[in-house]
């Protein structure tokens, strides 16, 4: 498994146990807790986006650089 899969499996995995920790451990009315947990969750989406949006960034990168590696390597075994 890459490093950014396993990244992304640790945040998942994260999410999934704080949320869960804050709703069974929640003090307020379920209204406030409602919307605490709906703010979260925006802010954990915002968060996984922004991660998805590195990790775009870091393949494209990566299969730019293949792709030029493999048309040098291919000019040099025609000469």
């Amino acid at each position: 498994m890459a490093d950014s899969q396993k990244l992304l499996m640790a945040f998942a995995c994260g999410a999934v146990a704080g949320g869960a920790v804050a709703f069974l451990m929640a003090p307020e009315k379920g209204e406030v807790t409602r919307k605490r947990l709906k703010e979260g969750a925006q802010g954990l989406l915002k968060r996984g986006q922004s991660l998805a949006g590195h990790i775009r960034g870091a393949a494209e990168e990566a299969i730019t650089t293949a792709s030029d590696n493999v048309a040098d390597g291919a000019k040099a075994h025609r000469r």
